[in-house]
């Protein structure tokens, strides 16, 4: 209901006016003009769960297996991630970046995953307070 409120009144140049200038009132107290207090920060945590599924083996993925036969589940868990956990990770990219020049892929641009995957970021990360933990492996049926 709130959604369809708020829709239609940013279909409109007064509505828009109206939910910039008062957005606490117009979405009853869900979101407001300052950003959280230091109390709500600190409070505050995420934990995001994956579940991926891929092959026991690379070597079952090169013979053209088409369904995978493994499941994982992993679990990332930090304090809180717009204002504490986002400035860490930033933070200790570029350190890895600077002291670890030399280690790069030679070439042009690169994904994250290229570039980080062979470090220590993880490890890094873990010791500024995020943890990677893994849960479960099960087989999958065929």
């Amino acid at each position: 209901m709130l959604g369809i409120f708020m829709g239609l009144l940013s279909k409109f140049a007064l509505g828009r006016w109206l939910l910039l200038k008062f957005p606490s009132f117009f979405s009853f107290r869900l979101f407001r003009k300052k950003g959280p207090s230091k109390d709500e920060v600190a409070s505050a945590s995420f934990k995001m769960c994956f579940i991926g599924q891929g092959f026991s083996d690379s070597s079952l993925a090169s013979k053209g297996n088409k369904k995978p036969d493994t499941e994982i589940v992993t679990r990332v868990m930090g304090l809180e991630v717009g204002y504490v956990i986002t400035p860490i990770i930033l933070l200790q990219c570029a350190l890895f970046l600077l002291a670890d020049r030399h280690n790069l892929p030679k070439g042009g641009v690169f994904t994250p995953g290229i570039v980080f995957c062979p470090t220590n970021l993880q490890q890094r990360l873990h010791e500024n307070g995020i943890s990677f933990d893994f849960i479960s492996r099960k087989a999958l049926s065929a």
